[in-house]
C-alpha cells in the first residue's frame, strides 16, 4: 500500500520540485521507502512519485518507481494484486523479475497485453504507467473503487495523486469549490465520482482506465457491474451455498497473503464475525482480532466481539475510545479527510488502533451488507416505493411532496421526498440522503438537480445491491477506509469486495437472498460456525456513540462552527434545536459542520 503521483508537462514546469513536493504530502501513505522518477524528450516532461509501505517483497528490490528490463516502461503502483503469484509463474518464461513484487508483475503484463491487462488483475489497485516507446501515461483503477485516484490538467500538464491536498500543495490548480459537489455531499454525505469538491480536480471513477499523450486525454470504462447483475444464474439455493462458501475461503485465503503480520477488525457483527471464521478455516495459524470499545453506552458491541474471538481462538485486543479522544484528533481528522465526507470516524479511530499494535495490514467486513443484503433498504425501500407509484398520477404531486420534504427535518421528510420521486434511482438517492433537493435549496442557496440514472435490473433487491455496491460503498466507505486508514500508514483489506465473490452473488436468484435469515446466503454458507447471538443479533453497524458525543465533548466546537456559517441562521438554530430534542439524525448537523470547515476559508477570501 502506496501513495502514488506523477506530471506530465510540457517542459515549463519544475518537475523535480513537484515531486518532492508530492513525496512530503503522501509520507503517512507509505513511511518505508520513497523514490521518483523523470525523463524528458521532445519538450514532453513525465515525472513520477511513490511513497512505500511495505508489505510484499520488504527488499530494496521492490522500490518504486520500477522499471522493466529495457528501461522504456516504468510504473507507480498503490494497492494489492492477490493472484500475482499465479500470474508471475506465467511471465517469469519470457521476462527476468529482479523482485518478488507483485508490482514487477503488473509492468511485465502491460508488455504482454498492454491496456488489456486490467481484466486479469484481482486485488485493489491505482496505478500509472509512463510508456516512453508509445510516450502514453496510462492510470487505471480498480473496479470497485478501493483504491482512489484523483487527477487535473490544463492545456500545460496532466497531473494526477492518490490524495488531493497534494494537487493543491503544487499551487497547479487555482482551488475553488465546486456547487453541484457541495449539493452531492449534502444529499449523500458524500460526493460522487468523477466530481470532487473542488472544480478543476476530478476522481477517476471505479473500473475506468485514462491514456494521455501530447495530443489528448482519453478515459474508458473496463468494468460494468450493471451487465454482471442481468447474467441471472440457474442454479439451486443448495448449490448457490456451496459456491459462495468455497468463493469466500478463496477470497479471504488471497487476502491473507503478506510478509507482514496481519489483524483483523471485530465489531461482533456478521460480516466481521464471518472473515473471522473463515480465516480460520483457511488454516491461517495467528489471527489477531481488534476491537473498539465504548464501555457504558449502547454503542458498545464488546461482549459480542469477545464471544467471537473466544470461539476461533485469536489473539483479541480491546481498545477504548471516548469523547476526549475525539475532541483530541478532530484536527487530524479533519486534515486526513481530503475533501468532505459526513462518516469516517469510525476508520480513523479502529486505523489509530491498529496501527498502535504496530499492524500495517488489517481486513475488514466491508461489503458484505451490499452483497448480501444486510441494509433495512432491501426491505424498507421496495414499498415505499411501491406506495409511492400510487400517487404518480396526482397532479401537483412533485410540488405538493416537494413542498412537505422541503418544510420537515423529521423522518417524514424521507418519506415524502421519496414518495416525490420520479424514478427508482431518485427514490434511493432520497431514502439514502441526509438532505432533500428542496431542503438543500433553502440550508445552502444551491439549485440542481439529479441525473437519471436507468437501471435496467427487474427486481428490486438487485437494483438495491447495485446501488449500494457503486454509490454508498464506493463512493463513501471504501473512500473513508482507504483515508483515515491510510492517515496511520495503515492497509485495510476487504475480501468481501473481491469482483470473483460480487460477480457469483449477483448472478445468483434473488429469492435466495433475503428471507427470515439476516444475510440469508452469507450466514447459510457459513454453516454453524456463527453463534446463534451472533446471527439473530439486532443490526447495529459498525457506528461510534457519535450523536451522544456531539452533544457533550463537541458540542461547543458544533455551535460555534455553525453560528460563524454561512447557512441560514434560522435554519440552523431550528436544526441545532432539533437535534438536541433528538428529533433529527446526528448526520443533519454533523454535515453542516464538515461542510462549514470547507466552506470558512473560502468565505473569508472573499
Amino acid at each position: 500500500m502506496c501513495g502514488i503521483a506523477g506530471i506530465l508537462s510540457k517542459g515549463n514546469l519544475n518537475t523535480k520540485e513537484l515531486l518532492n513536493n508530492f513525496l512530503k504530502m503522501l509520507k503517512h501513505r507509505g513511511p518505508n521507502a520513497k523514490g521518483y522518477f523523470i525523463d524528458s524528450k521532445e519538450n514532453l516532461h513525465i515525472g513520477l512519485a511513490h511513497t512505500r509501505l511495505s508489505i510484499i517483497d520488504l527488499s530494496e528490490s521492490a522500490t518504486q518507481p520500477m522499471c522493466n528490463e529495457n528501461e522504456d516502461i516504468h510504473i507507480v503502483f498503490n494497492g494489492e494484486i492477490y493472484n500475482y503469484k499465479e500470474l508471475r509463474k506465467k511471465l517469469i518464461k519470457k521476462h527476468k523479475f529482479k523482485s518478488n513484487s507483485d508490482t514487477e508483475v503488473i509492468l511485465h503484463l502491460y508488455e504482454e497485453k498492454g491496456e488489456n491487462l486490467l481484466k486479469y488483475l484481482r486485488g485493489m489497485f491505482a496505478l500509472a504507467i509512463w510508456d516512453s516507446k508509445e510516450k502514453k501515461l496510462f492510470l487505471a483503477r480498480d473496479r470497485f473503487g478501493i483504491k482512489p485516484l484523483y487527477y487535473s490538467y490544463s492545456d500545460d500538464f496532466f497531473v494526477f495523486t492518490s490524495e488531493i491536498k497534494a494537487i493543491l500543495k503544487t499551487n497547479l490548480i487555482k482551488k475553488e469549490l465546486n456547487k453541484n459537489s457541495i449539493a452531492f455531499f449534502l444529499l449523500n454525505g458524500y460526493i460522487p465520482a468523477p466530481n470532487t469538491i473542488y472544480k478543476n480536480i476530478f476522481s477517476l471513477e471505479p473500473g475506468h482506465y485514462m491514456t494521455i499523450n501530447k495530443r489528448r486525454i482519453t478515459k474508458k470504462s473496463y468494468y460494468n457491474l450493471e451487465n454482471v447483475f442481468l447474467r441471472s444464474e440457474n442454479i439451486s439455493e443448495e448449490k448457490a451455498i456451496k459456491k459462495i462458501h468455497n468463493f469466500l475461503v478463496d477470497s479471504v485465503k488471497y487476502h491473507l497473503i503478506s510478509d507482514v503480520p496481519i489483524g483483523i477488525f471485530l465489531s461482533g457483527g456478521i460480516d466481521s464475525s464471518a472473515i473471522v471464521a473463515l480465516s480460520r478455516e483457511t488454516k491461517q495459524k495467528e489471527l489477531k482480532t481488534i476491537s473498539v470499545v465504548f464501555p457504558g453506552t449502547a454503542y458498545d458491541e464488546s461482549k459480542y466481539a469477545k464471544i467471537i474471538a473466544d470461539k476461533f481462538k485469536t489473539e483479541h485486543t480491546e481498545v477504548e475510545v471516548g469523547s476526549k479522544d475525539i475532541r483530541k484528533h478532530i484536527k487530524k481528522f479533519f486534515y486526513y479527510m481530503d475533501q468532505p465526507t459526513v462518516d469516517g470516524i469510525n476508520s480513523y479511530f479502529v486505523s489509530l488502533a491498529a496501527s498502535k499494535l504496530k499492524l500495517k495490514v488489517a481486513l475488514s467486513g466491508l461489503g458484505g451488507d451490499e452483497i448480501f443484503c444486510g441494509y433495512p433498504s432491501f426491505s424498507q425501500l421496495p414499498k415505499l416505493y411501491k406506495i409511492s407509484r400510487i400517487f404518480s398520477l396526482l397532479p401537483f404531486k412533485k410540488k405538493i411532496f416537494g413542498w412537505l420534504s422541503g418544510n420537515s427535518y423529521s423522518s417524514k421528510a424521507k418519506i415524502y421526498s421519496i414518495f416525490s420521486s420520479d424514478s427508482f434511482f431518485e427514490a434511493y438517492l432520497n431514502y439514502r440522503g441526509i438532505y432533500n433537493i428542496e431542503q438543500i435549496k433553502r440550508i445552502a442557496d444551491i439549485n440542481f438537480s439529479i441525473s437519471e440514472k436507468n437501471l435496467i435490473m427487474k427486481d428490486f433487491i438487485s437494483k438495491i445491491s447495485f446501488l449500494e455496491l457503486t454509490n454508498y460503498m464506493s463512493n463513501q466507505l471504501l473512500r473513508d477506509t482507504d483515508v483515515f486508514s491510510m492517515a496511520h500508514s495503515l492497509e485495510i483489506r476487504v475480501p468481501f469486495v473481491d469482483h470473483k465473490v460480487i460477480e457469483l452473488v449477483a448472478k445468483i436468484p434473488s429469492k435466495y437472498k433475503v428471507g427470515k435469515t439476516p444475510k440469508r446466503l452469507l450466514t447459510k454458507a457459513l454453516g454453524n460456525k456463527l453463534p446463534k447471538e451472533i446471527v439473530y443479533r439486532k443490526k447495529q453497524g459498525f457506528v461510534f456513540p457519535f450523536d451522544l458525543w456531539m452533544r457533550e465533548e463537541l458540542k461547543e466546537f458544533i455551535e460555534e462552527k455553525l453560528i460563524n456559517s454561512t447557512f441560514d441562521e434560522k435554519i440552523i438554530k431550528k436544526l441545532l434545536k432539533d437535534f438536541y430534542d433528538r428529533k433529527v439524525h446526528w448526520s443533519k448537523i454533523w454535515s453542516l459542520v464538515v461542510l462549514g470547515e470547507w466552506m470558512g476559508p473560502f468565505e473569508k477570501e472573499r
